[in-house]
């Protein structure tokens, strides 16, 4: 349960009451006390005299033997109760100053005793009404005079001191406290404003001064106040600055870079950090899980877990997207922690087109340069003696040539396109002459046939390296594995799409093998002798040019691949 707030000024006024109420009471009495005991004095000294006068009377009156008839005139003329006692302390003459006779006061009989011994001894009752007077008076008679004086205005002046003194004091407390209360406001007042301006430069407002007119420890208080706020200033506002140069770089950086609390709470994220790990991330939102196969949030809280140096991971969360993770772990002086992605995937994507762009060379370069080689060693052997063989292997060479150069531009084209350079350049093509071509170039088994179904008028908007590169490695695989029958080329357009097929009526594959028949490197039972980059070349310059594959084979009946380009038909017809 909170306990209840109680302010400063209610103290500082509790204590200044407590402060005037003991000191008026102090006061009070002390004035009070002095009072009495000067009035007091005064009866006792007067009453102590009268008493000294009667007793010289008393003594005549003794040695007359007047005793009994004077001695009533010397108590009114000393205006004294008299009473005189023998040495056994009995009273044997009593003479009063007043008609109407009042009980004797406890103080008589201590006077009495001390008279007894030979000491004077003077008293008074406490309200100061009556004095007592013992005086030893030695005699045939007595031994001793007691006197009593009446001073009624003795016992008014005291009780009107008191009563005055009192009131005096309670002004005087009333007075105190209400200027307690004052002050104790005033003092709380200016703490107040101090409260104030502390909780306003702990909430950043170093903007407004701190006003200080007096020169005392309070306006000493201000002042310092007020040069800390200014200070403060000066510092967050280099801090700031810095800060908005930090964040520019950060947003400037090509890694993504956020920082993040104990709760997996995003508290700073830039440009590059949003766009990877989904666009609309802020500050105050929740650590996303962006990625399929990898926990971002627990690797970040590792991160507070287990704080001993930077946790860097390298992930993939799909074929086409890479990214390495950095985790900054949180320091002692500090409550988060820092993240930084590097997107990889282009990096990556460029490393792996550069070994396809390899591989695919080495794999495709083969054909054409062993034809061309084949062809120089049988010039070189004596054919290029004979003119017609001369010329007829010097076009072969030529045609070899040609398509080697079209071979490196594809390869080059795909490379690029892989990597993200440059996206391949797409122009009208007629599809028939290009069907013919790769017709004319290939060598078929046997009585093998090779057919052209194209519309002379059917052309497509494509990379012509691109798609002939696809084509030709369909058309040869077909040719290698068919030993009788045809191989089909063949175009067809349908609205905006066109399909392009390579059937051959070869030995067919079986359902296993096309399960990974475009997987690089992979041989199947009628590729033994292959790199098994072919068909996974054809994959990849389809997959460029915008379209797709579809094989449909079953063995013992042949197989037909074929390429689909949607968007890609020309409507008009492409002059020669």
């Amino acid at each position: 349960m909170r306990r209840p707030f109680i302010g400063v000024r209610w103290w500082l006024g509790a204590a200044f009451a407590v402060v005037a109420a003991t000191s008026t009471a102090i006061v009070v009495s002390q004035f009070s006390s002095r009072s009495e005991n000067e009035f007091l004095v005064r009866a006792k000294e007067l009453a102590a005299g009268n008493t000294v006068l009667a007793s010289g009377s008393v003594r005549k009156a003794i040695e007359r033997d007047t005793l009994s008839t004077e001695l009533p005139e010397i108590a009114r003329r000393q205006n004294l109760d008299l009473i005189l006692y023998d040495a056994a302390g009995k009273p044997v003459a009593h003479a009063t100053a007043r008609r109407q006779a009042v009980p004797l006061p406890g103080e008589v009989n201590g006077a009495l005793a001390a008279a007894l011994t030979g000491t004077r001894d003077v008293r008074s009752t406490e309200n100061g009404q009556v004095v007592v007077v013992g005086l030893p008076l030695v005699t045939d008679r007595t031994r001793a005079l007691v006197a009593l004086s009446y001073r009624p205005d003795v016992a008014a002046a005291i009780g009107i001191v008191s009563d005055q003194a009192l009131r005096a004091g309670v002004i005087a407390g009333v007075i105190g406290v209400l200027v307690g209360l004052l002050l104790a406001q005033l003092i709380a007042l200016r703490l107040r404003r101090l409260t104030a301006a502390a909780e306003a430069l702990a909430l950043g407002d170093f903007e407004t001064p701190l006003r200080y007119r007096a020169r005392d420890e309070f306006g000493v208080l201000a002042q310092s106040f007020d040069r800390m706020r200014r200070q403060l200033r000066r510092s967050f506002r280099r801090l700031e600055v810095e800060r908005d140069r930090l964040r520019m770089l950060l947003e400037r950086l090509h890694e993504g870079v956020l920082t993040i609390d104990q709760d997996l709470v995003v508290h700073f994220a830039n440009s590059e950090a949003r766009r990877l790990l989904g666009g609309r991330l802020a500050e105050g939102d929740p650590l996303p899980e962006p990625w399929d196969g990898f926990a971002l949030r627990e690797f970040a809280q590792h991160l507070f877990d287990l704080p001993n140096g930077p946790l860097q991971v390298h992930v993939t969360p799909d074929e086409d997207h890479a990214f390495g993770l950095v985790g900054i772990p949180a320091q002692p002086e500090t409550e988060w922690a820092l993240l930084v992605i590097d997107d990889l995937t282009e990096q990556e994507r460029r490393e792996l087109a550069e070994r396809e762009f390899v591989s695919n060379a080495a794999h495709e370069l083969r054909t054409p340069l062993t034809t061309i080689i084949g062809a120089v060693e049988v010039l070189q052997s004596g054919a290029k003696d004979d003119p017609v063989e001369r010329d007829r292997f010097l076009v072969h060479i030529e045609r070899e040539a040609g398509r080697l150069a079209r071979l490196a531009r594809a390869m080059l084209t795909l490379a690029r396109a892989h990597s993200g350079q440059e996206q391949p350049r797409a122009e009208p093509v007629e599809l028939a002459p290009l069907l013919r071509e790769i017709a004319d170039g290939l060598r078929p088994r046997g009585r093998v046939v090779v057919e052209v179904e194209c519309g002379d008028a059917l052309a497509a908007r494509v990379n012509r390296d691109l798609l002939e590169q696809a084509l030709r490695n369909l058309a040869e695989n077909a040719a290698k594995h068919t030993s009788r029958g045809h191989v089909v080329l063949r175009a067809r357009g349908e609205g905006a799409t066109v399909a392009l097929e390579v059937e051959d009526t070869g030995p067919g594959i079986s359902a296993e093998v096309q399960r990974h028949v475009f997987d690089r490197f992979y041989r199947g039972e009628r590729d033994a002798d292959g790199f098994g980059l072919g068909l996974a070349i054809v994959r990849e310059s389809v997959r460029t040019l915008g379209g797709r594959v579809e094989l449909d084979s079953s063995p013992g009946e042949g197989t037909m691949f074929r390429i689909v380009l949607e968007g890609a038909r020309v409507r008009d017809e492409v002059p020669v």
